[in-house]
């Protein structure tokens, strides 16, 4: 093998492991994003579940889902149900535990925050 070739060669695995690097710091990038938009989700759901008087009559476990347009602050500027979850009184309690729980807790990395939410409540769920 000449001594060109095998600079080319070592230049080419070099390379790959430069590009095996990034790809492996990117998922953990990923990763650690996903993590941590989790964790803000966590937050506002708990403060929100921590707001809400469930009636007493709901059978099994329905979902309601609401649409939430909040400021950088977390003030909430509007609530919108998306899909019932058969039970207008849940739908409603969820409703005003929402708005209750203004302002919302804000991400830690402000590159997270979101204007408009899609919540999911189920009676039933932590």
């Amino acid at each position: 093998m000449t001594d060109a070739l095998k600079r080319e060669t070592a230049q080419i695995e070099a390379r790959k492991a430069e590009q095996e690097l990034a790809n492996i710091k990117a998922a953990q990038s990923a990763s650690a994003r996903s993590k941590a938009t989790a964790d803000y989700i966590g937050k506002i759901r708990g403060k929100i579940k921590g707001n809400l008087v469930l009636p007493p009559d709901i059978k099994g476990n329905p979902e309601a889902i609401f649409d939430v347009v909040q400021l950088p602050s977390g003030e909430i500027l509007s609530v919108k149900l998306k899909k019932s979850s058969g039970h207008p009184a849940y739908d409603n309690a969820v409703e005003r535990a929402i708005l209750k729980s203004s302002p919302l807790p804000t991400p830690e990395q402000g590159d997270l925050f979101s204007r408009r939410l899609e919540l999911k409540f189920r009676p039933l769920e932590e």
